[in-house]
């Protein structure tokens, strides 16, 4: 090849990305870990160790790598729980994907901190035009699985039944839970999180006090 074409050909072929998206998402998390949730672009292209552009190659804005950042650590959360769903015992199942919680937090400690950066029924009112779709049905999957589930476990599904069931799975976990995000978590909350999830499934099995 000649050399005028040559520089010809290699003007026309764009040079391979040096970092992939997770690279980044990586890089990001660390920062988050270390800096914490206002991170720069600046500190996160230092984890990366590559220039600022890197970054805004692959992600619009800081915001959006933030968001995305936080999109990947609830998909390798929820990834744990379809499993969990198929437990034959609904009780048990449900129990399970309580348990997952702290599970989750203790053997992926960085990507639990990154799951606090956001909530998303925040999250949808300010998060990039870009990604609304996508953040408004991140928890879909989800949703559906309890519904099916809690369908299982009381036969019939009631107002008190769909409280009774996130009380059990989600917000008692994440709330024993919290406090040791960034430290060690002791044992006892796994326990704790049995206990007080069996205990408050079974209050669907009881109708209110003034029924």
């Amino acid at each position: 090849m000649r050399i005028l074409d040559r520089l010809h050909y290699n003007a026309q072929v764009p040079r391979p990305a040096r970092f992939t998206h997770d690279d980044i998402l990586d890089a990001a998390l660390a920062g988050v870990v270390n800096e914490g949730p206002r991170v720069s672009v600046a500190d996160i292209a230092h984890q990366l160790q590559g220039p600022v552009g890197s970054i805004y190659h692959r992600f619009s804005s800081r915001d959006a790598l933030m968001v995305r950042l936080w999109m990947r650590s609830v998909e390798r959360f929820q990834a744990g729980l379809a499993p969990l769903a198929l437990i034959p015992d609904p009780h048990e199942a449900l129990i399970a994907m309580a348990r997952h919680i702290p599970q989750f937090c203790r053997a992926h400690q960085d990507e639990a901190t990154s799951l606090t950066l956001f909530r998303q029924d925040r999250l949808l009112d300010e998060c990039p035009d870009e990604l609304l779709d996508v953040v408004a049905t991140m928890n879909d999957t989800v949703i559906a699985l309890l519904a099916d589930v809690t369908r299982r476990r009381y036969s019939r599904v009631t107002e008190r039944h769909l409280h009774c069931v996130r009380m059990a799975t989600v917000v008692a976990p994440y709330g024993l839970v919290r406090p040791y995000l960034g430290g060690p978590i002791p044992p006892l909350v796994d326990d704790a999180t049995v206990a007080a999830a069996d205990a408050i499934l079974r209050l669907g099995d009881h109708p209110y006090r003034s029924e």
